[in-house]
């Protein structure tokens, strides 16, 4: 399903860059909507661009409009809790719904805005492996893993507001899908490894053996690439074989050398018995959902290139 016009939200981040420029290889017209304006002397040349507020109907009508967009990439957000926490002091920067308001009214704004336009035929959306539960665990307690690997049936359970704003997210869009018929896509992003800090990442890790009870906290040890999200999110617009609703893992590999399951027996010896029968090295959560309907293969991972290298 070749579409000609794109919006991307969060046109001023950095993984909208990636994006957008995977997007102008294969010849899509793009525009970019965000609250902050880019340095022209730094944004890709030939974008229109869309300043406006996510939260905000009349400007998320505007940027659809101006862009003719007929599929929206949504990646704006704020990536993380902004609520204050006993026990975890910090400075406060923001208001302390901020993340609610913003991730889960914003999306909530972009779709109801995308349904009044006929020429809308898909949203993909930058949802989070947070969404599970693997945020910040508030509770003081590890994330309760159910089997392995951790594909997309397995259940959410978030505690931080980030993390509760990406499932909300994922919900809107089912709901808009289904009842206005818009195709929707969820990429569960892993942390985004950047190529331009490739010296602040540890690849080839071979762990030593630890007393843990329970699931992972915040970290399963896996990344994704930004251009391996860009070739994601290129891919589910294009797709028309899709489920109306659809979620995928978006991962780029592990950091651990050794193989999964001795990997767990290491890291996280509760979880042993359900990782007896992993084979590789991808890790706790998988992407094979992603790889067997979209076709996705990564390109950047540690493992077929030299870490050091761009």
């Amino acid at each position: 399903m070749k579409m000609k016009h794109v919006l991307v939200t969060g046109g001023n981040g950095r993984l909208a860059r990636y994006v957008i420029e995977h997007l102008l290889e294969k010849d899509y017209r793009v525009t970019g909507f965000d609250c902050t304006v880019p340095d022209p002397a730094n944004y890709p040349k030939g974008v229109q661009f869309v300043q406006g507020d996510l939260v905000s109907l009349e400007d998320c009508m505007r940027a659809i409009s101006l862009s003719e967009a007929e599929a929206i990439i949504h990646l704006a957000a704020i990536p993380y809790d902004t609520e204050l926490n006993p026990g975890q002091p910090k400075i406060q920067r923001l208001p302390e719904d901020e993340t609610m308001r913003v991730n889960t009214m914003g999306t909530f704004y972009l779709m109801d805005a995308a349904r009044r336009f006929k020429h809308v035929k898909t949203v993909a959306f930058a949802s989070s492996y947070y969404a599970l539960g693997l945020g910040r665990r508030l509770s003081g307690t590890p994330f309760q893993v159910d089997y392995l690997p951790i594909d997309e049936e397995h259940p959410n359970r978030p505690e931080d507001t980030y993390a509760l704003s990406k499932m909300l997210g994922e919900h809107i869009l089912e709901a808009y899908s289904r009842a206005y018929g818009i195709r929707a896509v969820a990429f569960r992003l892993q942390g985004i490894d950047w190529p331009f800090r490739k010296d602040d990442y540890k690849y080839g890790i071979t762990f030593e053996p630890r007393q843990h009870v329970g699931g992972p906290v915040v970290t399963t040890y896996q990344y994704v690439d930004p251009r391996d999200a860009a070739q994601a999110f290129a891919l589910a617009i294009e797709a028309d074989h899709l489920d109306r609703f659809e979620v995928f893992h978006l991962l780029t590999d592990s950091r651990h050398v050794e193989d999964t399951k001795d990997a767990v027996a290491k890291m996280w010896p509760d979880l042993t018995g359900m990782a007896a029968h992993l084979e590789g090295t991808e890790g706790l959560i998988t992407a094979k959902k992603l790889r067997d309907k979209l076709g996705y293969k990564p390109m950047y991972s540690w493992r077929n290139q030299n870490p050091q290298s761009n």
